[in-house]
């Protein structure tokens, strides 16, 4: 236990944080602006399907830019083929279920992320 408590005494000296943050700060911007590079243009291709929908309410739309979040991060994480497509059918039948438009749903799917349905 001493031991422990001695690696975290010397992990959190604030001089080696801020070394540390230092150092690795120009690399982790340069990352997170690239992520949210690619998630602004996820939600502005969101909100153009969404837009041109007569059947979504306006009160509906934070949770169709959430579907398509996660679906994002799947599809990053796992990269594509067919994890990725079975993982995206998931999503869509949970927030079917939660009240969205499961025909919404896979036109942004397919339009954001040209996914194809899953085959049975």
């Amino acid at each position: 236990m001493a031991t422990r408590i001695d690696n975290y005494n010397v992990g959190v000296i604030p001089e080696r944080v801020k070394e540390d943050f230092t150092t690795k700060k120009p690399d982790m911007l340069t990352q997170e602006t690239s992520i949210f590079h690619q998630l602004e243009d996820v939600e502005a291709h969101v909100r153009g399907i969404l837009g041109g929908e007569t059947n979504v309410s306006v009160i509906q739309y934070p949770f169709y830019q959430a579907f398509a979040k996660e679906a994002w991060k799947v599809h990053v994480h796992y990269g594509g083929g067919n994890v990725v497509i079975n993982e995206v059918a998931l999503l869509v039948a949970k927030w079917k279920d939660r009240g969205l438009t499961e025909a919404t749903l896979n036109k942004i799917r397919d339009e954001v992320f040209g996914l194809p349905a899953p085959t049975p």
